[in-house]
């Protein structure tokens, strides 16, 4: 049985990440406190969690709020996977493990074009996610996989966040994945890096070569 404080960071957590609780909106704890029937104490300590996770900020004498994503927020959230993922498979091909790291990619891929026909945008971007996150468990680093764990839910919110922007972006995204399972099938790993490149740094965000003091706010 989960306790109440776990029970209330998973309530949160989805409304949040299924923008039931939209972005940049305060959370007000005594009215999730009237509306969940429970007493404050459960409720601060999951927003806790959840600004560790980096979904929800606390503000001086503004309070707590959901968090909000600008262009470089993006971008940053996407280096942090393209150095990670990138890493990772650089492993994987030193231990010689990409036979079943495609076989793992091959049935997460075929649940997300699941989703994609159903046109359930949480289910597809959460399986879009799991789909990189492939990687990284092939390399079998706990610590690592951890790591990813522990900020997938900002990670996901990013990912969920573009998907519903443009119907689009989910083809690109699928077409990509495909890329990149023949790629690592093939034995191609220059082009998977490149293909990897591709992915993470979408032109919509990348800011490379930008000056930071420069960089558009959103």
């Amino acid at each position: 049985m989960k306790t109440i404080k776990e029970q209330t960071y998973e309530i949160l957590k989805t409304r949040i990440l299924k923008q039931e609780i939209p972005l940049g909106s305060r959370i007000n704890i005594g009215q999730l406190s009237k509306e969940l029937k429970v007493s404050n104490s459960p409720i601060r300590e999951a927003l806790n969690l959840l600004e560790q996770q980096g979904l929800v900020i606390t503000t001086p004498n503004s309070g707590i709020h959901v968090v909000t994503l600008n262009r470089r927020d993006m971008f940053e959230l996407a280096q942090v996977l393209y150095f990670w993922i990138t890493g990772a498979y650089k492993y994987c091909v030193e231990i010689d493990c990409t036979e079943q790291l495609c076989e793992h990619m091959e049935e997460t891929l075929k649940i997300q074009e699941s989703y994609f026909e159903k046109k359930d945008a949480y289910e597809f971007t959460y399986y879009a996610d799991m789909f990189d996150r492939c990687i990284l468990e092939a390399t079998g680093n706990e610590r690592l996989i951890s790591q990813f764990d522990a900020v997938f839910p900002l990670f996901f919110l990013g990912s969920l966040y573009d998907h519903q922007n443009d119907d689009q972006e989910w083809v690109i995204g699928l077409n990509q994945h495909r890329d990149i399972l023949n790629a690592i099938r093939e034995k191609r790993h220059e082009d998977v890096l490149k293909l990897l490149e591709i992915h993470y740094y979408k032109p919509v965000w990348d800011l490379r070569g930008s000056k930071r003091e420069e960089d558009p706010e959103d």
